[in-house]
Protein backbone atom coordinates (compact mmCIF):
# COMPACT_ATOMS: atom_id res chain seq x y z
CA UNK A 1 0.00 0.00 0.00
CA UNK A 2 1.30 3.50 -0.89
CA UNK A 3 0.98 4.76 2.90
CA UNK A 4 3.17 2.25 4.16
CA UNK A 5 5.82 2.73 1.78
CA UNK A 6 5.97 6.62 2.63
CA UNK A 7 6.33 5.43 6.68
CA UNK A 8 9.21 3.28 5.68
CA UNK A 9 10.82 6.32 3.57
CA UNK A 10 10.83 7.98 7.16
CA UNK A 11 12.58 4.67 8.84
CA UNK A 12 9.84 3.44 10.62
CA UNK A 13 9.06 0.00 10.14
CA UNK A 14 5.90 -0.56 9.61
CA UNK A 15 3.44 -3.95 10.91
CA UNK A 16 0.19 -4.62 8.91
CA UNK A 17 -2.29 -6.26 10.78
CA UNK A 18 -5.48 -6.83 8.82
CA UNK A 19 -8.45 -7.55 10.64
CA UNK A 20 -9.61 -11.05 10.29
CA UNK A 21 -13.11 -11.57 8.73
CA UNK A 22 -16.57 -11.28 10.85
CA UNK A 23 -19.12 -14.14 10.17
CA UNK A 24 -22.20 -12.61 8.53
CA UNK A 25 -24.14 -14.69 10.09
CA UNK A 26 -23.73 -12.22 13.35
CA UNK A 27 -26.17 -9.64 11.74
CA UNK A 28 -24.64 -5.82 10.87
CA UNK A 29 -25.15 -4.74 15.06
CA UNK A 30 -23.03 -7.92 15.75
CA UNK A 31 -20.28 -7.79 13.07
CA UNK A 32 -19.82 -4.21 13.64
CA UNK A 33 -19.26 -4.41 17.80
CA UNK A 34 -17.13 -7.92 16.66
CA UNK A 35 -14.92 -5.82 14.16
CA UNK A 36 -14.41 -3.02 17.26
CA UNK A 37 -13.14 -6.34 19.60
CA UNK A 38 -11.01 -7.34 16.60
CA UNK A 39 -10.12 -3.41 16.49
CA UNK A 40 -9.23 -3.39 20.49
CA UNK A 41 -7.22 -6.70 20.51
CA UNK A 42 -5.18 -5.47 17.61
CA UNK A 43 -4.38 -1.92 19.52
CA UNK A 44 -3.47 -3.47 22.64
CA UNK A 45 -1.16 -6.41 20.50
CA UNK A 46 0.52 -3.27 19.03
CA UNK A 47 1.47 -1.65 22.37
CA UNK A 48 2.36 -4.73 23.64
CA UNK A 49 5.34 -4.41 21.32
CA UNK A 50 5.83 -1.35 21.60
CA UNK A 51 4.70 -0.01 18.39
CA UNK A 52 2.60 2.70 17.81
CA UNK A 53 -1.50 2.12 16.67
CA UNK A 54 -2.59 3.79 13.60
CA UNK A 55 -5.83 2.27 12.63
CA UNK A 56 -7.29 2.58 8.75
CA UNK A 57 -11.18 1.91 9.05
CA UNK A 58 -14.30 3.12 6.68
CA UNK A 59 -16.03 3.76 9.57
CA UNK A 60 -15.12 6.04 12.24
CA UNK A 61 -16.78 3.97 15.54
CA UNK A 62 -13.12 2.17 15.07
CA UNK A 63 -11.81 5.09 17.29
CA UNK A 64 -13.93 3.68 19.97
CA UNK A 65 -11.86 0.05 19.79
CA UNK A 66 -9.05 2.08 19.41
CA UNK A 67 -9.74 3.71 22.85
CA UNK A 68 -10.32 0.12 24.40
CA UNK A 69 -7.14 -1.46 23.19
CA UNK A 70 -5.36 1.48 24.98
CA UNK A 71 -5.95 0.38 28.33
CA UNK A 72 -5.50 4.11 29.36
CA UNK A 73 -7.88 5.28 32.61
CA UNK A 74 -7.55 9.33 31.79
CA UNK A 75 -7.25 9.18 27.75
CA UNK A 76 -7.74 12.62 26.68
CA UNK A 77 -9.34 12.66 22.57
CA UNK A 78 -8.45 14.97 19.81
CA UNK A 79 -11.10 14.73 17.18
CA UNK A 80 -10.75 16.37 13.73
CA UNK A 81 -14.55 15.49 12.37
CA UNK A 82 -17.35 17.17 10.49
CA UNK A 83 -19.67 15.50 13.12
CA UNK A 84 -19.72 14.89 16.81
CA UNK A 85 -20.76 10.98 17.10
CA UNK A 86 -22.73 10.90 20.13
CA UNK A 87 -26.06 10.59 18.68
CA UNK A 88 -28.08 7.69 20.58
CA UNK A 89 -30.40 4.99 19.18
CA UNK A 90 -33.35 7.11 21.23
CA UNK A 91 -32.66 9.71 18.85
CA UNK A 92 -31.08 8.59 15.77
CA UNK A 93 -32.78 9.27 12.60
CA UNK A 94 -29.98 7.89 9.74
CA UNK A 95 -29.87 4.21 11.09
CA UNK A 96 -25.83 4.96 11.03
CA UNK A 97 -23.77 3.22 13.73
CA UNK A 98 -20.96 5.34 13.16
CA UNK A 99 -22.98 8.29 14.25
CA UNK A 100 -22.77 6.72 17.82
CA UNK A 101 -19.23 6.14 18.32
CA UNK A 102 -18.67 8.31 21.24
CA UNK A 103 -22.24 7.31 22.96
CA UNK A 104 -21.19 3.97 22.93
CA UNK A 105 -17.76 4.01 23.98
CA UNK A 106 -19.35 6.78 26.83
CA UNK A 107 -21.74 3.89 28.28
CA UNK A 108 -24.69 5.72 26.89
CA UNK A 109 -25.76 3.45 23.89
CA UNK A 110 -25.09 -0.26 23.13
CA UNK A 111 -24.13 -0.45 26.97
CA UNK A 112 -24.51 -4.53 27.40
CA UNK A 113 -22.98 -5.33 23.89
CA UNK A 114 -20.50 -2.70 24.09
CA UNK A 115 -18.99 -4.93 27.08
CA UNK A 116 -17.91 -6.99 24.35
CA UNK A 117 -14.94 -4.97 23.45
CA UNK A 118 -11.73 -6.03 25.48
CA UNK A 119 -10.86 -3.17 27.53
CA UNK A 120 -14.32 -1.54 27.37
CA UNK A 121 -15.63 0.78 30.38
CA UNK A 122 -17.38 3.90 30.38
CA UNK A 123 -14.94 6.41 29.02
CA UNK A 124 -15.05 9.83 30.63
CA UNK A 125 -14.66 13.04 28.00
CA UNK A 126 -13.09 15.29 30.62
CA UNK A 127 -10.34 16.30 28.25
CA UNK A 128 -11.84 16.48 24.57
CA UNK A 129 -11.30 19.21 21.67
CA UNK A 130 -13.14 18.65 18.11
CA UNK A 131 -11.52 20.50 15.43
CA UNK A 132 -13.70 21.13 12.68
CA UNK A 133 -17.23 20.35 14.10
CA UNK A 134 -20.11 21.93 12.07
CA UNK A 135 -22.68 19.48 10.63
CA UNK A 136 -24.49 19.02 13.98
CA UNK A 137 -28.07 19.63 15.07
CA UNK A 138 -28.54 22.26 17.91
CA UNK A 139 -29.73 19.22 20.34
CA UNK A 140 -26.14 17.44 19.35
CA UNK A 141 -24.10 20.94 20.02
CA UNK A 142 -26.17 20.78 23.72
CA UNK A 143 -24.86 17.18 23.93
CA UNK A 144 -20.98 18.85 22.93
CA UNK A 145 -21.67 21.20 25.33
CA UNK A 146 -22.78 19.29 28.17
CA UNK A 147 -19.87 16.68 27.99
CA UNK A 148 -17.53 19.78 28.21
CA UNK A 149 -15.64 19.22 24.85
CA UNK A 150 -13.63 21.86 23.47
CA UNK A 151 -15.12 22.95 19.56
CA UNK A 152 -13.23 24.37 16.93
CA UNK A 153 -16.04 25.17 15.09
CA UNK A 154 -15.78 25.25 11.24
CA UNK A 155 -17.96 28.03 9.52
CA UNK A 156 -19.26 28.20 5.59
CA UNK A 157 -18.79 32.17 5.81
CA UNK A 158 -16.20 33.10 7.55
CA UNK A 159 -12.82 31.40 7.02
CA UNK A 160 -11.11 29.67 9.93
CA UNK A 161 -7.66 29.05 10.91
CA UNK A 162 -7.81 25.80 12.63
CA UNK A 163 -4.06 25.32 13.08
CA UNK A 164 -3.82 28.24 14.96
CA UNK A 165 -7.33 27.91 16.90
CA UNK A 166 -5.83 24.19 17.46
CA UNK A 167 -2.45 25.71 18.89
CA UNK A 168 -4.23 27.43 21.06
CA UNK A 169 -6.07 24.78 22.30
CA UNK A 170 -3.34 22.71 23.10
CA UNK A 171 -1.19 24.91 24.51
CA UNK A 172 -3.69 26.34 27.07
CA UNK A 173 -5.18 22.46 28.14
CA UNK A 174 -3.41 19.07 28.53
CA UNK A 175 -5.46 16.59 26.29
CA UNK A 176 -2.25 13.63 27.17
CA UNK A 177 -2.28 11.42 26.78
CA UNK A 178 -3.93 11.09 23.61
CA UNK A 179 -6.50 9.33 21.12
CA UNK A 180 -5.75 11.32 17.90
CA UNK A 181 -9.39 10.90 15.16
CA UNK A 182 -9.11 11.77 11.87
CA UNK A 183 -12.64 11.69 9.97
CA UNK A 184 -11.44 12.49 6.33
CA UNK A 185 -14.73 14.52 6.20
CA UNK A 186 -13.78 17.32 8.09
CA UNK A 187 -12.07 18.46 5.19
CA UNK A 188 -14.53 21.03 2.99
CA UNK A 189 -17.07 19.62 0.64
CA UNK A 190 -14.76 22.17 -1.91
CA UNK A 191 -11.25 19.50 -1.06
CA UNK A 192 -13.45 16.36 -2.91
CA UNK A 193 -15.86 13.93 -2.20
CA UNK A 194 -14.74 11.77 1.12
CA UNK A 195 -17.88 9.79 1.97
CA UNK A 196 -21.28 11.56 0.66
CA UNK A 197 -21.05 13.59 4.06
CA UNK A 198 -18.75 16.47 2.79
CA UNK A 199 -19.97 19.97 3.85
CA UNK A 200 -18.94 23.74 3.66
CA UNK A 201 -16.68 25.20 6.39
CA UNK A 202 -14.20 22.29 6.91
CA UNK A 203 -10.68 22.03 6.84
CA UNK A 204 -8.86 22.29 3.40
CA UNK A 205 -5.81 20.47 2.72
CA UNK A 206 -2.99 23.41 4.06
CA UNK A 207 -5.65 23.22 7.51
CA UNK A 208 -4.98 19.79 7.61
CA UNK A 209 -1.50 19.51 6.99
CA UNK A 210 -0.18 22.30 9.41
CA UNK A 211 -2.59 20.67 12.19
CA UNK A 212 -1.78 17.42 12.15
CA UNK A 213 2.16 18.05 12.38
CA UNK A 214 1.18 20.08 14.94
CA UNK A 215 -0.10 17.46 17.47
CA UNK A 216 2.62 15.51 18.31
CA UNK A 217 5.00 18.70 19.76
CA UNK A 218 1.75 19.79 22.06
CA UNK A 219 0.44 16.63 23.15
CA UNK A 220 1.33 13.24 23.77
CA UNK A 221 -0.26 10.75 21.20
CA UNK A 222 -1.16 7.08 21.94
CA UNK A 223 -2.74 6.38 18.80
CA UNK A 224 -4.14 7.61 15.93
CA UNK A 225 -7.21 6.38 13.48
CA UNK A 226 -7.69 7.63 10.06
CA UNK A 227 -11.51 6.43 8.71
CA UNK A 228 -14.78 7.22 7.03
CA UNK A 229 -13.50 7.53 3.33
CA UNK A 230 -14.96 6.10 0.30
CA UNK A 231 -12.59 5.82 -2.32
CA UNK A 232 -15.73 5.17 -4.71
CA UNK A 233 -17.00 8.58 -5.00
CA UNK A 234 -14.93 9.97 -7.92
CA UNK A 235 -12.17 11.39 -5.96
CA UNK A 236 -10.45 8.19 -4.71
CA UNK A 237 -6.77 8.90 -5.67
CA UNK A 238 -6.95 12.85 -4.52
CA UNK A 239 -8.37 11.74 -1.11
CA UNK A 240 -5.84 8.98 -0.85
CA UNK A 241 -2.50 11.02 -1.75
CA UNK A 242 -4.35 13.78 1.00
CA UNK A 243 -4.94 11.28 3.60
CA UNK A 244 -1.13 9.30 3.33
CA UNK A 245 0.51 13.22 3.44
CA UNK A 246 -1.52 13.59 6.81
CA UNK A 247 -0.54 10.63 7.93
CA UNK A 248 3.04 11.31 6.80
CA UNK A 249 2.59 14.65 8.15
CA UNK A 250 1.84 13.46 11.71
CA UNK A 251 4.46 10.81 11.81
CA UNK A 252 7.19 12.84 10.66
CA UNK A 253 6.15 15.31 13.90
CA UNK A 254 6.20 12.30 16.09
CA UNK A 255 9.44 10.96 15.07
CA UNK A 256 10.85 14.69 15.48
CA UNK A 257 9.22 14.92 19.07
CA UNK A 258 11.23 12.00 20.19
CA UNK A 259 7.82 10.11 21.27
CA UNK A 260 8.17 7.72 17.96
CA UNK A 261 11.93 6.34 17.08
CA UNK A 262 12.74 4.99 13.52
CA UNK A 263 14.06 1.71 12.99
Amino acid sequence: MGIVGELEKLGIKVHWHELPHVDDSEGEIGRSFALLAHTSEAVSQAIAKQSFPLVLSGNCMASAGAACGLGIEDLGFIYFDAHDDQETPAWNTNGYLDAMGLSMLNGRSWETIAKTIPGFRPFEYNKFVYCGLREVCDESKQRVADCGADVIWGNAETKVDFAAELLKYLRARDYSPALVHLDLDVLDESVGKVNGYESAGGLDEDDLMKSMALVPFNATPKSLTVCSFNPNLGDGDKIATIGVRAVVQFMTSLLRSGALKSS
